[in-house]
Order: C-alpha cells, then structure tokens, then sequence
C-alpha cells in the first residue's frame, strides 16, 4: 500500500504484512518529549487496545542512569527491547491490539520489536508490528524536556536529547509512518488512525 498526505508530509510503504496473527501492535517512536505516551493513550483508548508505555519496562538501574544524564548502553538496552518484544509477542498470539510508546531509535531496534511477530522474517520489515514516527524539532523537544523536568513527570533529563537524536536512524525501506507531532493531538491521532489502523 503507497499513500501520500499532506498532513504528514510523508509517502509511506507499508510492506505486506506475513503474519496469520489477528492481534497487531503499533509502535509509536520517537525521542523523549516526541509525545510517544500522550498520542500512545489517545490511541489505544481509540482503537479499544492496551498501551504499554516502554519507559514502565526499563529496570532501575536503567532509569537511575538516565536520571544521572549517563545515556544507556548496548547491553542495557537490548534486555530491556527484548521484554517488550515478549510482550507484544503474547498480546499478538491472544490477538491483542497493543500500541507501545518507545523510542526504538535504531533499525537494530525495531528488528527486535519486529520479531514480536512469530512469522517474521529479519530484514523483510513485513510484520504486524508497525511503527509510526513522532517527528518533532530539535528547539521543541528540549523546551518540552524542560518543562516536564520542572514539573517532575520523568527520568530523562534535557541534557540527554542530543544523544537520542544522534540515534536516531530512519530506512525509507521500513514504511515508517512520519507524523508532524507539533499538530494538535487529535490530528495526530487522525493521522495515525488514517494510515496504519
């Protein structure tokens, strides 16, 4: 399927999805401040599905790293994509419809997200896990990081952006739904619904 808007600026290719699975996941990625969680709740109350917000799956040790502004490693990222990959793989087998907010920042990452997908073949990007990109500026997402850091809603400290965005790698070959997320919620809620629900 190619579909074009002018909401999101965007062409995207969803790759024929290979599962027999009824269940689907749809992962909203981003760096932190993106809105992964407040779009993440809007949706899945939409699409009568879960949230699962990854930030709850992260062990302490990976929060308290983050709180000290010391970005996280490999090793401490890979368990923790690993017991969201297990967790979207049970709700998919019990035909769950899941929406998770995650930075999945790298290919490598999603490919693990992917693999939720009992059918998925690495590197075919035809899974029933789909992901859409919370696109926000550099100069909004450090005010956003800011003011949730006053207001002590989170972990993530500011000065951390730089590293997340520095991550941030995007293959055209993955049909990567990119969203404008300076709209107002409910567009990017319609947006999202439009194109991958």
């Amino acid at each position: 399927m190619l579909s074009t808007s002018s909401t999101c600026n965007c062409v995207i290719s969803f790759p024929k999805m290979a599962s027999d699975y009824k269940g689907k996941a749809i992962v909203l990625m981003g760096v932190s401040g993106a809105g992964k969680s407040t779009i993440g709740e809007m949706l899945g109350r939409a699409v009568h599905g879960r949230f699962l917000d990854a930030d709850d799956y992260h062990s302490e040790s990976n929060k308290e790293k983050m709180k000290n502004g010391i970005p996280l490693s490999e090793e401490d990222r890979v368990p923790w994509l690993e017991a969201l990959r297990n967790t979207l793989r049970r709700g998919l087998v019990d035909k769950e419809t899941l929406v998770l907010a995650c930075s999945a920042l790298k290919k490598r990452y999603r490919e693990i997200l992917r693999s939720a997908d009992p059918n998925y073949e690495p590197g075919s990007y035809a899974s029933i896990v789909k992901f859409v990109l919370l696109d926000v500026g550099a100069e909004v997402l450090a005010a956003r990081l800011v003011k949730r850091a006053a207001e002590g809603n989170h972990f993530m400290p500011a000065k951390l952006l730089q590293t997340q965005l520095d991550l941030l790698q995007i293959d055209k070959a993955e049909g990567i739904l990119k969203v404008d997320a300076t709209m107002d919620p409910g567009t990017i809620l319609k947006t999202i619904q439009t194109y991958v629900i």
